[in-house]
Order: structure tokens, then sequence, then C-alpha cells
């Protein structure tokens, strides 16, 4: 899905004032992948999403805030979408915290995008399918930003 912003902010101002702990209440997710719920608000969720524009009416409530790892030679995320209530979007701002050597690259609608440790991208999770490249040669670690965003919002920056 093409958008008329910028979809991919480089080098995120923010990036390293993001914490949580690697440590605690990772859930396995199979082939290699892990991830962490972040249950508390997180300081910087409405700054990541201004970034593009936006302002979520609330946390998305299944994954919330979250710390995706990906550890393993050959872990990727498998195409998917997400849902959404009706009227909003399932939005994610996700940051890039750790890269491999090859790989973990996201993909939206069939676009892979050249994403380096301390970005922060769009995916707009209920209307793109959307996936990673397999990793490989070190791991993958991301703080994913999740949120319900008003569609009326979210059709003011895709090109039609």
């Amino acid at each position: 899905m093409k958008l008329k912003i910028n979809r991919v902010i480089k080098n995120w101002k923010h990036a390293d004032k993001i914490i949580f702990d690697l440590n605690k209440d990772f859930k396995d997710n199979g082939r290699g992948r892990r991830f962490q719920i972040q249950e508390k608000n997180n300081p910087f969720w409405k700054k990541a999403f201004k970034e593009f524009g936006l302002t979520p009416k609330e946390l998305e409530p299944i994954y919330k805030n979250m710390v995706g790892n990906h550890y393993l030679d050959g872990a990727a995320v498998q195409e998917h979408t997400d849902t959404a209530p009706e009227g909003f979007v399932h939005t994610r701002c996700n940051l890039m915290i750790k890269k491999p050597k090859i790989g973990g690259n996201p993909v939206l609608d069939g676009e892979e995008l050249k994403i380096e440790e301390k970005d922060l991208w769009l995916c707009l999770a209920s209307l793109e399918k959307h996936y990673s490249t397999p990793i490989k040669g070190g791991e993958r670690l991301i703080f994913s930003f999740g949120g319900l965003v008003p569609i009326k919002q979210i059709e003011k920056i895709i090109l039609k």
C-alpha cells in the first residue's frame, strides 16, 4: 500500500530511550520466535504514532505494545493480516532495536523495507499483508507500539 507520508523514520530520536526487560515473561511463538507483551503504558507510545501524523484512540487490545524477538537462524514472521474492530485500523509503529547480519526486514504488501537499527516504521497491520524476511547470523529484536487508529485518519495518509 502506498502512503502519502514517509513510512520509515530513520534513526528515530527516541530509539535509545525505549526500556524493557529481556529476562522476563517471554512467550514462545514457535520456530525461533518469542514475544513479550508490555503491560505498562509506554511514554513514547503517542510520540511514535505522532511521527506519522496519527493519534490512536486506544492501545491495541490483544498484543498491546510488545517486544518481538527472533533468535534462531531462519526465524521469520509468516505473511498475515491482523484484525481490528469496525471503524479502526490495527496500526503498528515498529522500532528495530537489534538486527541480524542477514534478514529481519519487514515486507508490507510485497514491498521489502530496508530497515536498520533505530529505524521506526509504520505497518497498517489490519489493511496490509505483512511478514519479515528470515534471519541469519544474529537476532532480530523489535519494540512494537500497537494502537487502534480511526479509519478516517488512515484514509488521509493512503494514496488512492
